[in-house]
């Protein structure tokens, strides 16, 4: 009843009681609103004020002095800006009412109907209460809801939109600086992105220069206080450049308004930074936007421009022939302008600068009804496919922010048809965008003539040819090669469908290589037993062999990080998430330009390389490389090692490790001076008093040192197995590793005969019997690891 009689209630009179002259005029917003909404509720409108006030009335902002009706009211200002319509705007008054205060959305359904309730649901954050003991938990779970509503109604993105950049206006009044931090990450990581994937650029700079404020406070001081002090130069050049077009465009009666661009300071610093340069390196570089009237006049004018300075040749785009995938049409091109400074131009038609401004609202709201437009709505629904996807909100994060949150790129087929990939995309994002089964027998692609590997990155403009091989089928280090959600989807898919035995065998060798990467040691030495246990406990999923494990690896539904990290004294314990200095081995078919592909995905992603060096084999068919680097993390190594595998001719990649040739260089020693010293010592051993006195321990004494012989050599092989992946899969090794009993059993026997030693044939065929079933139990394994 009491919201009944507020409602009810005379405007007027209700702000004569309460006046919030200082912070708004409600009169002024709604004559602004009329400017572009003739048929505008004013009472529906005032209503929904009234019923705003009321519930945050006694609510302040963090400053203290502005009252909470203050945020909602400069929201609709930003979305007057847009031209937002009336539901829009009144969900925008509403839209913290529910969360912030006792009122209920079914009041505000109750009152202000289905539409504007189903708005304000959607930015309507989850329950504090119910997810008190994970707040990051809540964070993700409100981000997927309000995705889920902006796929039925887009405005519900706009309204949060304007949202987040009031608060980011105001960020600074928050006492508590982690929290600062974590808003400006999230905004710069999600909104940022989604108000460029609806093309507006006004609310995408402000939220920029505002994060960029925040997460970098010097760099941003600097900068800015380093463009204030040549701004009245810039201004002089911009004002020179600007009457030189605007004469050439009068000379040939072509229509064209030119002014000068404003670059917001994020921007700028992106660029720089891109390039390896500091703020202290900003150049005077000026921005100029030409709108003309037809597409005709764009290039008319890009030739006026292209005739009086010198372009630039890789800095022009045409984003008319082929839109941003926001929607984005300009012509932009880079010239050496009035005295040659460096001068960006955009050049474009009066409706292509209109939604360069406004983005989807530029045609999105048309007499209070939605229109939307397809091309800016799609990356709503890739989220929600992700969303479906995707096991744990860890992973849906990840893969909206690389798969949708990128920069874009556009490539081309042979055919000319265009390719939108998010930025960092590589040739096998492309293939599987064209078609799953391309993306399966991918083997090489060639990229403006040039053959690359499919781990190869893409930029725009690149044509590619996907080249394809039967034989070629995916693996799962391919994970780790693609970005886009359906690149990864297709490789999933694909070893769901396959054999159990070939799952079986594709999660061993993934569990192996990852083993190797952090020094984990062989997958077969593993207790299953205990980690059985603790996957159990942290995933809820029970496996009963390692098969049953091997083929879940397969199926992706565990990752082998998550089983490396139960294994314990490893890499993995130490270095997660830290920086790791390695030392590399790469072998490969020798070959013109293999040092230069393996340099330039080392140069991707290494953070420093201490030694690079390189020879051939005796006949030069041949070239081993070692390389010592420090990765960022595991995680990159693990990345570094799937690239090279991927590049022309690379036969074995494996990681050095230090403490294993350590261990295994005194093993070899030992057994080498017990090999070079045991004839003497059976020889002293047998002539000794203690070999008449006590014959049956020193015959004992003997035995065991023969078999300690045999048994150290066997524990060599198995330490170059463990430690040396190279000499793991070596069938010469094996042969050498089965003649070795024989040559001993050889040996003995000269011995016996040489030094008349009285030894037990009987216990010494046991013991060589013995080694020999050891030995024949290794080879199964080996074998069945490498069906």
């Amino acid at each position: 009843m009491v919201i009944c009689e507020i409602l009810r209630g005379n405007f007027k009179s209700f702000m004569a009681i309460i006046s919030y002259d200082k912070y708004f005029k409600i009169p002024e917003l709604i004559e602004k609103i009329q400017a572009y909404l003739p048929r505008f509720n004013k009472e529906k409108f005032l209503q929904a004020f009234k019923f705003a006030e009321s519930a945050h009335r006694g609510q302040m902002r963090k400053d203290d002095k502005t009252p909470y009706i203050a945020h909602p009211i400069e929201v609709v200002k930003i979305l007057i800006s847009l031209h937002a319509d009336e539901d829009t705007l009144i969900s925008a008054i509403l839209h913290d009412v529910p969360e912030d205060t006792n009122r209920t959305l079914e009041e505000v359904r109750e009152f202000f109907g289905e539409k504007v309730a189903f708005l304000v649901d959607g930015i309507t954050k989850l329950s504090k209460v119910y997810y008190q003991n994970d707040m990051p938990q809540r964070q993700v779970e409100s981000l997927k809801k309000l995705f889920l509503h902006s796929g039925e109604d887009l405005r519900v993105i706009l309204i949060k939109l304007a949202d987040r950049l009031h608060n980011m206006q105001t960020l600074g009044n928050l006492d508590d600086e982690n929290k600062r931090l974590r808003i400006a990450g999230e905004t710069l990581e999600i909104y940022v992105p989604i108000a460029n994937l609806l093309g507006i650029q006004d609310i995408k700079s402000q939220l920029e220069d505002l994060c960029f404020s925040c997460l970098k406070p010097k760099e941003y001081e600097k900068l800015k206080k380093n463009r204030e002090k040549y701004e009245v130069l810039r201004a002089q050049y911009a004002e020179n450049f600007i009457n030189t077009v605007a004469e050439a465009c009068d000379e040939n009666k072509i229509e064209a308004e030119i002014t000068r661009k404003s670059k917001s300071l994020y921007s700028i610093y992106k660029k720089i930074s891109a390039i390896g340069k500091t703020v202290d390196d900003v150049d005077h570089r000026i921005s100029i936007k030409i709108v003309v009237e037809s597409i005709a006049d764009c290039y008319h004018v890009l030739g006026l421009i292209h005739g009086n300075f010198v372009p630039i040749n890789d800095r022009f785009r045409d984003y008319i022939a082929n839109p941003k995938n926001n929607g984005y049409q300009s012509l932009h091109t880079t010239v050496f302008g009035i005295e040659g400074v460096l001068t960006e131009i955009q050049i474009k038609t009066k409706e292509m600068d209109s939604n360069a401004e406004y983005g989807i609202a530029a045609n999105f709201f048309e007499d209070n009804t939605l229109v939307a437009e397809g091309k800016r709505a799609q990356w709503v629904n890739r989220i929600l496919e992700i969303e479906k996807n995707q096991q744990t909100n860890e992973e849906f994060m990840n893969n909206i922010k690389a798969d949708i949150f990128e920069d874009r790129i556009f490539v081309f087929s042979p055919t000319g048809m265009p390719i939108d990939l998010p930025k960092g995309a590589t040739v096998l994002d492309f293939a599987y965008s064209i078609e799953d089964d391309v993306g399966n027998h991918a083997f090489r692609a060639d990229i403006n003539g040039k053959i690359k590997p499919i781990s190869a990155a893409l930029k725009t403009g690149d044509v590619v040819k996907v080249l394809l091989s039967k034989k070629n089928t995916p693996e799962l280090s391919w994970l780790s090669l693609v970005k886009t959600n359906r690149a990864k989807n297709g490789i999933a898919e694909y070893f769901k469908k396959m054999g159990r035995s070939k799952k079986i065998a594709e999660g061993f060798k993934m569990l192996q290589k990852h083993f190797d990467i952090v020094g984990a040691g062989m997958v077969s030495d593993i207790n299953f037993k205990k980690i059985k246990a603790k996957i159990q406990k942290d995933f809820g999923k029970e496996y009963d062999t390692m098969d049953d494990l091997y083929a879940a690896i397969a199926e992706g539904e565990i990752r082998t990080s998550d089983v490396v990290k139960y294994i314990g004294s490893t890499d993995f314990e130490k270095f997660e998430g830290k920086p790791v200095r390695v030392i590399l081995r790469i072998v490969a078919k020798n070959r013109f330009g293999l040092l230069r592909d393996i340099s330039e995905i080392l140069y991707n992603n290494v953070l420093d390389m201490y030694t690079l060096k390189g020879w051939a084999s005796k006949y030069e068919t041949n070239a081993f490389f070692s390389v010592e680097i420090l990765v960022p993390n595991l995680d990159v190594l693990s990345h570094i090692f799937d690239e090279i595998e991927q590049v022309e001719g690379v036969t074995d990649i494996y990681r050095l490790s230090s403490k294993g040739l350590l261990i295994f260089s005194i093993v070899a020693f030992f057994t080498t001076c017990l090999w070079v010293a045991h004839g003497f010592i059976i020889r002293v051993i047998s002539q000794s008093s203690f070999e008449s006195d006590h014959p049956f321990f020193a015959n004992l004494l003997i035995n065991f040192g023969l078999l300690l012989m045999i048994t150290t050599v066997l524990y060599i092989s198995n330490l170059g197995r463990k430690y040396f992946p190279l000499m793991r899969n070596r069938k010469l090794l094996w042969v050498f590793t089965f003649i070795i009993p024989v040559v001993a059993t050889v040996l003995l026997f000269m011995e016996m005969v040489y030094f008349n030693l009285k030894l037990s044939w009987l216990t010494t065929l046991t013991e060589i019997c013995f080694v020999y079933i050891y030995l024949l139990i290794n080879y199964m394994h080996f074998v069945k690891s490498r069906k």
